[in-house]
């Protein structure tokens, strides 16, 4: 069988670069690893690579893997692929997309071959198929075909409004490539319905989906999720003009919507210069939706501070000389969101009569819309659109959501993840050399603390930088290599001095103890001066009758 050879192979990878030592917890893969996902519910680690995809416990040991490729194939052929393509050459096989159903067991294994066809893998073995056809045609074809092609998707649910019967779907966002369909955005089916195949597309948008002008705004899309009834994605394309330079969208439509009614784009802008409307960071790398602890929300957010935010690392230009770290309440979004909806609704046009805060992307002719006065609470009674109403809709770049960077690099940031320590936030940023940095995100101040060091020989930090189910670990994906890595080192600070030095918000001086750990494991950690944070960088001094050996004191 070629996955148990694929199996051979990736277990003497592993001896002989010791990552399968308890104390290192590492996995290293045959191929490039593109996507990696965790399943909330187990702890399990999948790795989508180049022609295998890998199933790993949460210390990153194997549990089981399968071989995708290489195959024959060709793009101009449709599959399945026979002696008629005579083309065909062996073709390797790059996973686009990796989807944890944990609802019905099963992960949704997306490739580049055969046109973008997918499969469902069992979620506790993946070297079980569940699902596998390249026999239904081109309304199948969910990836692409090219490599430089992203994709992304995220779980939902679809009510078939006849049956209705709640069907298990997943939305994919994808660029356009060569010999892909045009599909920008599509809803695909994770079982057979009535005359619907598995994969097949749910909604039909001619604006979203067959527009033939799509390919021109060259789609880059980094991250989808669901949060309270909407779907979002994150993604840079251009203008559609001569312009080449990217812009940063969210589009975000209903989860339920049939229609893709609802589907708007606003632009966001992470720029220095946020009243001159300039957009210094202009393309979205990766990002990270979390709530930020209390000290950080009161000044980001307006009103309630367990309202999540959107992190989003951004590169200045497509050389990667510049990168910031920019935050959006997801709140401020939709706030902005419903803002330019209901300023088309009601009617509000400019002196030319074109509409005063948005536009209609992917049409090919200017067309009337937002001309008609509607009353002003048609954004609430129809937060999902309707048919009679305009759609898409995308703001204009004076209605960008703009924000100024909470962290800028001269170098590329590729990766984000956020996490919260005694209600004080801590960012963990992937770099295109491999590191990993622990910025303390503050109001007033934001500090680097701390470099994670990694081989630059492995390419750079994959976008895909998420935790462990306790919180307490990082993995971080280069290349071939996954690894799993502790948030904090507090027990490696034998002193007070060592301890506050290192700035670390997870880290403080236990006094009572004489140790430096996290607030929580130190006795009456609670009491005043009984835990001394280390980013005060202050040690206080133990007075008593009763003379203290020199190891135990701690001096200002």
């Amino acid at each position: 069988m070629a996955w148990r050879a694929l199996a051979v192979l990736s277990l003497l990878l592993c001896f002989g670069s010791s990552c399968c030592d308890d104390t290192q917890d590492q996995f290293l893969s045959a191929t490039v690893i593109n996507n990696v996902v965790q399943d909330p519910q187990t702890g399990r680690i999948y790795l989508g690579a180049i022609n295998g995809i890998y199933q790993l416990n949460s210390k990153l040991q194997l549990e089981s893997s399968a071989v995708t490729g290489p195959k024959k194939d060709n793009p101009q052929c449709s599959p399945p692929i026979t002696a008629q393509c005579t083309d065909a050459k062996e073709t390797n096989n790059i996973n686009k997309l990796l989807l944890v159903n944990s609802a019905n067991g099963t992960l949704v294994v997306c490739g580049s071959l055969f046109r973008g066809i997918c499969s469902l893998v069992n979620l506790h073995s993946v070297d079980k198929p569940l699902y596998y056809s390249d026999t239904k045609g081109e309304k199948t074809y969910v990836a692409s075909t090219e490599e430089s092609v992203a994709v992304v998707g995220v779980i939902s649910y679809y009510i078939d409004v006849n049956s209705n019967a709640n069907l298990s779907v997943f939305l994919v966002g994808k660029g356009y490539g060569g010999s892909d369909s045009s599909k920008l955005i599509s809803t695909r089916l994770l079982q057979e319905h009535l005359e619907m195949d598995v994969f097949e597309n749910m909604v039909e948008a001619s604006t979203v989906q067959a527009s033939p002008f799509v390919q021109r705004y060259l789609h880059d899309f980094r991250h989808a999720f669901n949060d309270n009834g909407y779907i979002y994605f994150l993604f840079s394309r251009t203008s559609g003009t001569s312009d080449s330079r990217k812009i940063t969208f969210v589009a975000r439509l209903c989860e339920n919507d049939h229609h893709y009614y609802s589907y708007t784009e606003l632009q966001l802008n992470c720029t220095v210069g946020v009243e001159q409307q300039e957009n210094t960071y202009n393309k979205v790398e990766a990002a990270y939706l979390a709530k930020p602890g209390k000290v950080l929300a009161k000044n980001i957010t307006s009103s309630n501070l367990t309202d999540k935010v959107l992190f989003v690392v951004f590169s200045a230009d497509e050389d990667g000389g510049q990168s910031a770290l920019c935050m959006y309440p997801l709140n401020s979004i939709n706030s902005r969101l419903e803002e330019v909806i209901e300023s088309c609704y009601i009617g509000e046009v400019l002196e030319d009569e074109k509409p005063k805060t948005v536009y209609s992307p992917y049409i090919s002719k200017t067309e009337a819309i937002c001309k008609t006065k509607r009353d002003k609470n048609m954004v609430k009674e129809y937060k999902c659109g309707a048919e009679f109403l305009p759609s898409p809709l995308a703001s204009k770049p004076e209605y960008a959501l703009s924000v100024k960077p909470i962290y800028t690099r001269n170098d590329m940031l590729t990766a984000v993840a956020v996490a919260v320590e005694n209600e004080h936030t801590v960012a963990f940023l992937g770099t295109g050399g491999a590191d990993v940095l622990k910025v303390h995100l503050d109001s007033s101040h934001n500090d680097f603390y701390h470099r994670i060091q990694g081989e630059r020989a492995d390419g750079g930090v994959n976008k895909n930088l998420f935790f462990d189910s306790t919180l307490d670990h990082l993995y971080i994906t280069t290349g071939r290599k996954i690894t799993k890595v502790p948030v904090h080192s507090c027990e490696q600070n034998n002193d007070c001095h060592s301890c506050v030095s290192q700035l670390d918000p997870y880290c403080g001086w236990c006094v009572l103890e004489g140790r430096c750990t996290r607030k929580k494991d130190c006795r009456k950690g609670d009491g005043e001066n009984a835990w001394l944070w280390s980013p005060k960088q202050t040690c206080a001094t133990i007075q008593s009758s009763v003379r203290i050996p020199e190891a135990f004191c701690i001096r200002t």
